[in-house]
């Protein structure tokens, strides 16, 4: 096994080295150890640290075909290092892994199609979002929102603006969860969202999260126009 390889793919630097890699052919899966290199020592490259079996463990993105996980050795009460390889100690994923997650659920893409795309456990993925709904995680993903699509020229006729959603960066989205505007609501559903939706943002830690609520409840009006016209109207009216 050539582990110079897979560390140079997956970002391991010194004075991390990967000193084992075990794959299950079976399951398709492979399981990848990480830990720190034993200064001084004259032998194996790949020898670490002993850490008395003090590990962490997260899923990974997968490694070719395989579904894979990373386990790292460090010192216990000690500092995870801050790689793409590693983790938060609250969340079941790597930051690259818990990333492609975060994206994907701001583009409002559902959980169990995320599940099914990204071969995770729902009861992983559950957690992920339990922890971002209350601001547990999140604060590592920077500048994670999916960038705007620069305007490109087209034959089609282009939508009047009054027709078009304000994007989640608006204020009107962040002063409808944080409280301070009120809209005369007929639609149930919205109402019902929109308390939900407040009660997270207001428990949240981070812009990012932040940003990830006001994605749902746009996505909930641009889903729903046809039950939610009086309410679009209103924020519209707002924008003027």
């Amino acid at each position: 096994m050539n582990y110079e390889a897979v560390e140079e793919l997956m970002g391991v630097s010194a004075p991390w080295i990967i000193h084992d890699i075990r794959i299950n052919k079976t399951y398709q899966r492979v399981e990848v150890c990480i830990g720190m290199a034993r200064t001084g020592w004259f032998g194996s490259r790949r020898a670490v640290q002993n850490f008395r079996g003090h590990h962490k463990i997260w899923r990974h993105v997968n490694l070719g075909a395989l579904r894979c996980t990373v386990r790292v050795d460090y010192p216990e009460g000690g500092v995870l290092p801050d790689a793409s390889w590693a983790g938060d100690d609250n969340s079941g994923f790597t930051h690259a892994m818990g990333q492609r997650i975060f994206r994907m659920l701001s583009e409002g893409i559902a959980l169990g199609t995320i599940g099914r795309l990204m071969d995770v456990d729902a009861d992983k993925l559950w957690q992920f979002k339990r922890g971002l709904d209350t601001g547990k995680l999140g604060a590592e993903f920077e500048k994670m929102m999916p960038p705007s699509i620069e305007n490109q020229e087209t034959a089609q006729p282009v939508e009047e603006p009054e027709e078009i959603l304000p994007e989640a960066s608006c204020t009107i989205w962040h002063e409808l969860l944080n409280g301070d505007k009120d809209l005369e609501m007929r639609n149930l559903g919205l109402r019902l969202m929109l308390m939900k939706l407040r009660q997270q943002y207001s428990s949240a830690k981070d812009d990012d999260v932040r940003l990830l609520k006001a994605q749902q409840l746009r996505l909930y009006f641009e889903k729903n126009q046809g039950s939610t016209g009086h309410e679009i109207e209103q924020i519209r009216g707002a924008l003027q």
